[in-house]
């Protein structure tokens, strides 16, 4: 029979305590339930009676129906802190989490809180290697990674600086395809993000126009979520997952990712820019308004074969100088500001 809703009781991750998946049968719940009780059970007077006292609770509540529809509900009502971090709206959502706009408690400044909902030990390791990419590195073009959190439900957050400014896929909906020039200084500064990665060991991995914050008065550009990132791969390492369109063919099929994925990534992803859409960039196709020096340099980046892409990100950075000088008569834009095609 099932007990009344205890708040107290639902604040603990259940199907962590049982040890089985939230979408658990029933059957498999009682045969978890009994077999915890055998090892943790009390033999003797005096044993403690606490943790079996637990599992039953928790064997109460996600056997029954009813019960356990409640008590899902509960962990899905939105979340308002995470530790000392107040939440401000959601940003984001994916099959991996929620992102938030947050405040610190305490120092008032904003940050960026990425809630790993989906606990799994797979969703935990991607969490953890994602902090671990970037966590000593500092550079204008990344994110600051102030902590990682453990829920009490066994949830994980990942707390980050707060980069305002749209996305470049934002940048593009608001104001269509974007200037060949615009897209040139925004890719220069990508490529001087990937240097400083690429000479720490790191290939993002997943470069995209969601992935990219582009703040047209200041020209900064900063690149976000590293959740496919690599720390200097080894021929074994494979890869953690892809975008489609963006992610180069080796990636797709499972191979280790090298930097020269990064440099795919970045070619399709100025295509997107420079022609406002993901069908253009999907046939790889450099739109016809574009300077034939920067839309060679492109069309470099986004060869099939790996093999057969440029080799080195800071041969690439220092080149695309005069990638500028001949497309557009000029090495810096002056900060100028995005220009409607």
């Amino acid at each position: 029979m099932a007990t009344q809703s205890h708040p107290t009781v639902y604040e603990t991750d259940l199907y962590r305590l049982l040890q089985v998946h939230p979408k658990a049968e029933p059957a498999v719940i009682t045969a978890a339930h009994r077999a915890l009780l055998k090892v943790h059970g009390p033999r003797m007077n005096g044993d403690s009676e606490a943790y079996a006292k637990q599992i039953g609770e928790a064997h109460i509540i996600l056997s029954d129906p009813t019960e356990r529809r409640r008590y899902d509900d509960y962990r899905k009502t939105p979340l308002k802190t995470i530790g000392p971090y107040r939440l401000i709206n959601r940003v984001a959502e994916g099959g991996f989490g929620v992102t938030y706009k947050a405040e610190h408690t305490l120092l008032g400044s904003h940050s960026c809180i990425k809630h790993c909902s989906e606990i799994s030990l797979e969703a935990e390791q991607i969490l953890r290697q994602e902090t671990n990419a970037i966590w000593n590195l500092r550079h204008y073009g990344l994110p600051i990674m102030r902590d990682l959190l453990r829920l009490d439900d066994g949830s994980y957050a990942l707390a980050m600086s707060w980069i305002e400014g749209r996305t470049l896929q934002q940048a593009v909906e608001k104001y269509g395809k974007l200037d060949p020039e615009d897209v040139a200084w925004i890719m220069e500064r990508i490529l001087n993000t990937l240097m400083y990665l690429h000479d720490h060991g790191v290939v993002h991995g997943d470069i995209k126009p969601q992935n990219i914050i582009v703040q047209p008065d200041s020209h900064i550009v900063v690149l976000l979520d590293f959740g496919l990132s690599m720390v200097k791969p080894s021929p074994l390492s494979g890869s953690k997952g892809y975008t489609d369109i963006f992610s180069p063919p080796e990636q797709v099929e499972g191979k280790t990712v090298l930097p020269e994925a990064d440099f795919y990534s970045l070619g399709m992803t100025a295509i997107y820019a420079l022609s406002g859409s993901y069908d253009t960039a999907a046939r790889r196709s450099v739109p016809i308004n574009v300077p034939d020096p920067l839309c060679d340099f492109i069309k470099s980046l986004i060869v099939h074969d790996v093999r057969n892409r440029p080799k080195n990100t800071r041969d690439l950075f220092n080149g695309f100088e005069d990638i500028r000088q001949k497309s557009f008569g000029r090495t810096r834009s002056a900060m100028k500001q995005f220009s409607v095609v």
